[in-house]
């Protein structure tokens, strides 16, 4: 155990048995004391910051605090989210507006796709996935409508959470889109601001959060 103080010496006190106590001085290093730097004194009262037991069988435990190395140790599972948008300023855009954000207390991961097919091929190789923000119009005009289908009936993905975010709404009305496919969310890029953004991330991720709770561990 390793004392800080801010002179040069520490004096740390313990009980040894009845009466009995040692007086250790340890330098600022915390090295341990040598032969000659303890001493023991039989009292019968008490000692000023150390007191004796009425029972010998009391036992003093010292907690010691987490060290870094330990929180390494424990990491929080990220919420792994897929940008699928064949424009890369909207990636860039995304990654900005939630730097640093938490969703239900986890952080986030995000993995990009350019296109539909690649997207695909994401969701494939990442069974993890918790979410999609999904752009419509890539390849084709309905690509992104598309692969919602494959997602739902080709890949049987019901659990992953589908958002799709559109620069042209006339291509996907929401009231149609939102009847017609089984997506969990709908936002137009012309008005989708950062809070608006993490509103729909949080109120989408929300169901999966009750099922896998936010201090699941990786060790």
């Amino acid at each position: 155990m390793k004392l800080h103080d801010n002179s040069n010496t520490l004096s740390l006190c313990a009980r040894f048995g009845h009466g009995q106590f040692a007086a250790y001085h340890l330098d600022s290093n915390g090295v341990s004391p040598s032969k000659n730097s303890s001493f023991q004194h039989k009292i019968d009262g008490n000692i000023s910051g150390c007191s004796e037991s009425k029972s010998d069988d009391d036992v003093i435990t010292f907690l010691e605090e987490e060290t870094e190395a330990d929180v390494h140790t424990k990491t929080v599972m990220p919420w792994k989210i897929l940008i699928a948008d064949d424009d890369s300023s909207v990636h860039d855009t995304t990654l900005l507006a939630l730097l640093g954000v938490r969703i239900h207390d986890r952080p986030l991961e995000f993995l990009h796709a350019y296109s539909a097919k690649e997207a695909y091929k994401v969701i494939l190789e990442n069974p993890d996935l918790s979410l999609v923000l999904l752009d419509v119009v890539m390849e084709t005009i309905d690509a992104g409508l598309k692969l919602v289908g494959v997602i739902r009936n080709e890949l049987a993905r019901s659990d992953l959470r589908i958002v799709l975010r559109t620069g042209q709404p006339g291509y996907a009305p929401e009231q149609r889109v939102s009847s017609e496919f089984a997506i969990d969310g709908y936002t137009t890029k012309a008005q989708l601001t950062r809070s608006i953004l993490i509103s729909v991330l949080s109120d989408t991720l929300s169901s999966l959060s009750s099922s896998a709770p936010a201090d699941d561990l990786a060790n």
